[in-house]
């Protein structure tokens, strides 16, 4: 683990350590999504520098590997994030909560 990930890591367990007593699931599920978070950092630079296509040498325009692998990485966060609310008893809106709002 990097010192990056290290600290990220640490600051996640912080906040979800609070609101939850963390077993060894949720700390690996934690250590995770600290990994993918600092690999999205890196890999949204990588794409703001050179964006998400790139002149194959066949003349069309292909995707760049990186653009899926951010793609990937933020569907798999999403997943990590909500199965980690879902277990630290975090409440989050739901659509019948909402339904109060328009009646």
């Amino acid at each position: 683990m990097t010192k990056e990930q290290q600290r990220r890591y640490d600051e996640l367990c912080l906040e979800y350590g609070i609101k939850a007593d963390l077993t060894p699931g949720l700390k690996s599920l934690i250590y995770t999504l600290a990994c993918i978070e600092i690999e999205e950092q890196e890999l949204q630079e990588y794409i703001d520098e050179y964006g998400t296509c790139y002149c194959a040498p066949s003349g069309h325009d292909k995707q760049r590997p990186q653009w899926q692998q951010l793609r990937d990485n933020r569907q798999r966060k999403t997943t990590i994030v909500a199965t980690l609310e879902r277990k630290a008893g975090v409440s989050t809106e739901t659509e019948e909560s909402v339904d109060g709002y328009f009646s």
